[in-house]
């Protein structure tokens, strides 16, 4: 079954940090404010790439006012961003939780006949959905998906178990990508270590 993205989700665009931010001056002002960490085009690329060496656990912070945080874009699990620029989708976990996503995100909210792990999927690999992206964006100066034309996004939608298998091969496959980079690094660092060892023996 095919729908458009706004009937099985609501599409809404992250904060404006200029209309929210506060740049506190001293550490007094800091305490009269809300302080967020932001999430990052850069935690997108690390969550969704298999290459361990782009991870670190750097966190940009931003402060807003309190009476003004219940009405900020506030990650939660089962949430699904998309890169506006990067045309590049992530499904939140609980350690995304908690973080203020920016305007260069569409912020996808799923209703329950849509997983966010197979939004994912959909996004990123299908080929259909792949050749939408690229048309809405063809012929502009800033390659960047508006978030009208992502509500009009043509979704395939199989029966929720099916999303739900799709979503976990998806996620599987992620980590298995992940475990033989790291099986890869470590075969790496250990001929490093046995090649020094060769060359120490052969230089007392």
């Amino acid at each position: 079954m095919g729908l458009n993205l706004e009937q099985c989700a609501a599409v809404t665009q992250g904060a404006f940090l200029s209309r929210v931010q506060t740049v506190p001056v001293t550490e007094e002002e800091k305490l009269e404010l809300h302080k967020c960490p932001l999430y990052s085009m850069k935690e997108m690329n690390e969550w969704l790439s298999p290459d361990l060496g782009v991870l670190s656990g750097n966190t940009q912070d931003v402060y807003v006012s309190y009476d003004r945080v219940d009405s900020l874009p506030i990650a939660r699990e089962g949430w699904v961003l998309i890169s506006l620029t990067g045309q590049r989708a992530v499904a939140l976990k609980q350690e995304h939780v908690g973080k203020l996503i920016p305007s260069n995100f569409a912020i996808i909210e799923p209703t329950g006949v849509l997983s966010p792990d197979y939004l994912e999927w959909y996004i990123n690999e299908h080929p259909q959905c792949r050749k939408q992206l690229k048309v809405a964006t063809q012929g502009s100066s800033v390659a960047a998906l508006s978030i009208q034309m992502l509500r009009t996004l043509e979704i395939i939608l199989p029966p929720m178990a099916d999303q739900i298998r799709v979503g976990s091969v998806y996620r599987l496959l992620h980590r298995k990508n992940r475990l033989l980079q790291e099986r890869t690094m470590l075969e790496q660092q250990y001929a490093k270590q046995i090649i020094m060892g060769y060359i120490k023996e052969e230089y007392k």
